[in-house]
This record gives C-alpha cells, sequence and structure tokens, in this order.
C-alpha cells in the first residue's frame, strides 16, 4: 500500500491510499471495504491483556500499514495526548468505532485519515437519528430534518433499522464531504468550533488538543482565508496562540511615546476610511509616535498590522465588551506598553476599559482623550525620536516570520503592497498570506545562516519539490512558510506545503517552487 499526503493542516491532512482519497468513512456494511482494510490496520491487545496474559500479549499484536487509535468514552485527555504526542505521520490514522456526523469534523481536525460508520450503525439499532448538530429519537421526530436518499424514499424500507443505517451513514458523508471542502480552504477550524459548541465533551477535547498546538510546527503561521475568531475557543487557534508568543518576542518599539487606538472593520487598518481620518488630523503629530490597535482578540502595533492573522481578520462589532474579552485581550496589551514613558488612548467604550486594565496590570499611567485637536496638541508638545515607519514594518515583519535582522536600503510602492531593497528588491509583502515574499540577496542571508531552510538532491526543479526530493530541512518550518531550498548548483525561494520536519519522511509534494535566484555575473 501507498499513502501520500496531498494538503497539510495541523494534524489534518488530505490523502490517498492506493487511490482512494483520505479522509475516508469505512462502511462496515461493505464486505470489499472490509477486505480491502482487516489485513492493514494494526492490531493492539486491550489493556487488560498485559495483566492476563503477559507472556503471549506479542502474539496478539499486530503493527499494520495503518495506524489505529481507540477513544474510550470520557477519556480525551488520554485520547489527544496519543494524538498529540505521535510521531509516526507515514502512516494512515484510523479511529474507529465513534464517528458521528457532530464529531466528525473533529476527528479529522484530530488527525483521522479513516472511520468508520460502526456508531451510525449502531444508532440506527437504538432507532436514532443523527445530525451534525446532535441525535433524535426517531419515534419523536413528526418530521425529519432531512432530505437525503434515504429520507426521500423512507417508505421504500422495509424496516425501521435499514432506512436509519443508511440515513445516519448519508449524514456521515455529507459531513465528510463538508469537512474536506473546508480543509480545502483553509477554514476546518470554523466548521470544527460550530459543530463542538452544543457538546461539552467534544468542546472539552478541542480545548485540551489546542493546549497541546502552540507550538507544533504542524500548524501553519501564515493562511490565504479569513480568520473569522467568533467564539470563546477561537483564541486557541494555533495562529492566534502564536502570534501572541512572538508578539512581546519581536515588538521593539523605537519612540517613547504611545497612542493606543480602536481598531477598524477593514483591514489592514491604515487604508481605512477611521484610520486614515484620525492620522490625517493627527497630521505631524503622529511621526515619531508608536501605535498599538486594539481590537478583539487582538492588540496589534502598527509595524505588525501586515502580518497575518492581524491583516486578515474579521470579529462581531456590537460595541459590548465581555469581561472575558477585556480580560483576555487587556492581558496581551500590558506587557507591550511596559517601557513606554508616556502613553496617550483614544477609545472609547470597551476599548477604553481594555486599556484601563491594562494600565493597572502594568503599572503604567495612560492619559484618555477624547477630543483629536487636544490630542494633536497633546502629541506635538512630546519630545520624540523620528523613526521610518515603514522601515520597523519590514524590521518587525522579518524579525517575526524568520526570527532574523536584515537591513534595507530603500522602500518602494504603495501601502500595503510595499517592496523592500538593498541593492536590489530583497522583499515584498505578500497580502495572500499576511508574510514576506523574498529574493536574492534575502534569500541567501537565511540559506547561510540556516533558518528556514530545505536542503534538495541535484534536480531541475520545475514547479513542485516532492519529498521524496529532500535529503533534509530547518524543522521549524511550518506550511505555508516562505522557504529557502538550495543544492549543489541550485538556490530558489519556495511556499513550504508540510512541515519541516516530514520532508524527506512522509509521501507527498513538499515545497513549491515560487523562484530560482539567478546570480548577475
Amino acid at each position: 500500500m501507498r499513502f501520500r499526503i496531498e494538503v497539510h493542516d495541523g494534524f489534518a491532512r488530505l490523502g490517498s491510499i492506493d487511490g482512494l482519497k483520505t479522509p475516508h468513512i469505512i462502511d462496515l456494511r461493505n464486505r470489499e471495504e472490509i477486505r480491502f482494510f482487516r489485513d492493514a490496520v494494526e492490531r493492539k491487545p486491550p489493556g487488560i491483556a498485559e495483566k492476563l496474559f503477559p507472556g503471549s500479549v506479542d502474539f496478539l499484536k499486530k503493527e499494520g500499514f495503518v495506524k489505529k487509535i481507540i477513544f474510550k468514552g470520557t477519556q480525551s485527555g488520554e485520547f489527544v495526548r496519543a494524538i498529540s504526542e505521535r510521531d509516526d505521520f507515514k502512516r494512515p490514522l484510523y479511529i474507529p468505532l465513534i464517528a458521528s456526523p457532530q464529531n466528525l469534523s473533529l476527528l479529522i481536525y484530530a488527525g483521522a485519515d479513516l472511520l468508520d460508520n460502526a456508531y451510525a450503525l449502531l444508532k440506527a439499532h437504538e432507532g436514532v437519528f443523527l445530525t451534525e448538530i446532535g441525535e433524535f429519537e426517531l419515534d419523536r421526530l413528526k418530521e425529519v430534518p432531512c432530505h437525503c436518499l434515504a429520507c426521500t424514499g423512507r417508505e421504500d424500507y422495509g424496516n425501521e433499522y435499514d432506512y436509519l443505517a443508511d440515513h445516519n451513514t448519508y449524514a456521515l458523508k455529507r459531513e465528510l464531504l463538508l469537512a474536506v471542502k473546508m480543509l480545502k480552504s483553509d477554514r476546518l477550524r470554523e466548521l470544527v468550533e460550530q459543530r463542538v459548541k452544543p457538546n461539552p465533551e467534544l468542546t472539552a477535547v478541542l480545548r485540551i488538543l489546542d493546549s497541546k498546538t502552540a507550538n507544533s510546527s504542524l500548524f501553519p503561521r501564515f493562511r490565504k482565508s479569513k480568520l473569522l475568531p467568533t467564539s470563546d475557543d477561537s483564541p486557541g487557534r494555533a495562529e492566534i496562540q502564536y502570534y501572541f508568543t512572538r508578539l512581546p518576542e519581536v515588538y521593539d518599539p523605537a519612540s517613547s511615546v504611545c497612542l493606543l487606538i480602536p481598531c477598524s472593520a477593514k483591514k489592514p487598518y491604515m487604508v481605512s476610511r477611521t484610520h486614515r481620518i484620525l492620522r490625517s488630523r493627527l497630521g505631524n503629530a503622529i511621526k515619531g509616535v508608536n501605535e498599538i490597535i486594539i481590537s478583539s482578540p487582538f492588540v496589534s502595533p502598527r509595524e505588525l498590522e501586515l502580518i497575518y492573522p492581524i491583516s486578515s481578520y474579521d470579529t462581531p462589532t456590537t460595541g459590548i465588551w465581555s469581561e472575558w474579552e477585556i480580560e483576555f485581550v487587556s492581558s496581551k496589551l500590558a506587557p507591550l506598553i511596559e517601557s513606554f514613558e508616556k502613553i496617550y488612548a483614544y477609545l472609547h467604550g470597551g476599548y477604553r476599559k481594555v486599556a484601563e486594565r491594562a494600565g493597572e496590570i502594568a503599572g503604567a499611567d495612560i492619559e484618555f482623550i477624547d477630543d483629536v485637536t487636544r490630542l494633536r496638541k497633546k502629541l506635538e508638545s512630546e519630545e520624540k525620536t523620528g523613526f521610518d515607519l515603514y522601515r520597523e514594518i519590514f524590521s518587525h515583519m522579518v524579525r517575526y516570520q524568520f526570527g532574523v535582522d536584515f537591513e534595507i536600503e530603500k522602500i518602494k510602492g504603495r501601502y500595503p503592497s510595499l517592496e523592500f531593497f538593498k541593492r536590489d528588491r530583497v522583499a515584498r509583502v505578500d497580502m495572500k498570506y499576511g508574510n514576506l515574499d523574498i529574493y536574492g540577496e534575502l534569500a541567501i542571508y537565511l540559506k547561510d545562516r540556516k533558518v528556514f531552510w530545505v536542503e534538495i538532491e541535484d534536480f531541475e526543479v520545475r514547479g513542485t519539490i516532492f519529498s521524496v526530493g529532500v535529503k533534509s530541512a530547518d524543522p521549524v518550518i511550518r506550511p505555508n512558510d516562505v522557504t529557502v531550498y538550495y543544492s549543489s548548483d541550485t538556490i530558489g525561494v519556495g511556499r513550504a506545503l508540510m512541515p519541516g520536519k516530514l520532508m524527506g519522511v512522509v509521501d507527498g509534494k513538499a515545497v513549491e517552487s515560487r523562484r530560482k535566484i539567478i546570480f548577475a555575473e
């Protein structure tokens, strides 16, 4: 058997087993499917066997092409530990017996490549009608809320079990199609949050899973999809956790004066009408002032507003802030304002409450000003250190993305489509992914310092670099990261399609080449 992975997104992935697309639901009524997987799945005896037959337990084990993890009832912590700590990603993962329309997206998010309809068939025996939002006893439904083939042809069934077995399996497969579509669109997490919300046990699994993902290189830092943090579990997303981990590490304000302002609906903030008007009215007074934008669930220095997820998110704006939101956002703001000598705030409502609470945490005095004219005069009266905002944006982005410092000489382009030059162009802002795309001298700089590197075999690169052609790679690389690939006679820039630690290990696409670097004679 051959397992090839086409798309990596955290633990979740799209692939194929000998041409059979995964994730896949095994229909346990189908003898051909059972026969296909029966000999491939590993077998592990239950824990009680270790005690009863300590000398014979090895005889009952079978490694198998397919790895299997069994979720036992409410042992969510144990299940997540088995998922998150596994280091064998070459084999497809089978999670048997528990898939339902409601938990299927979570199981795929957790890494399931193979599932089955055992639970769907069991519930059919019990007369239970499954949906993606919960379970219903069939005899209490006056009208079924479904138009699948089983439900529209219900009168053709000779008994209730056969009807429910088909409906429950159809519901599973319909949810699978939706989960795959969302995974391809970079939006699986949104579906997961919707599905787990009504179920405390599933919510617990997601939260424990989130606690294991902040530093995992399996999860992308940058995405082409808009981030929609609309639930209390959204801050647990890996890219949000990563952002808040890196924020205090990379933020290095050039001035001692800070201005706190509210976010805008349009991203990036500086092209929004509200921010353009405010900056226009402040005029030259804004020069030499470090701006920090407050939102929910984010805080962002102006220098990082082009980085994902700040560059591309949308959140409900009701003007009503919960106590949880105020505490969460203020705890992220407080470390950023500790170093400033003077802090002004142009904020109202919940935004002001966030700043007030952050000031208490940081032990910082914040002067709140409601009138723009008065604010301008206050800023004009301050002794400020002048700085080039666009240069600061580049230095913060390159530190956030690559963990290095790099000097540039000039900047071209219209915000936010900025291009950065040394002798030649070295980087540009890629608004599609919310990061820097790199060129020439910066790429060579990263390669020489062994940062975000992929060493490949000697072959002609044309489009896609497959994992089999990778000799080794920087293990910190995540999917969608900009990488520098090289061989004995080639240097190029690409986008990672899988984590660096899996390159050369699993079967699939490793890097999408963007350009080769041509050296000037």
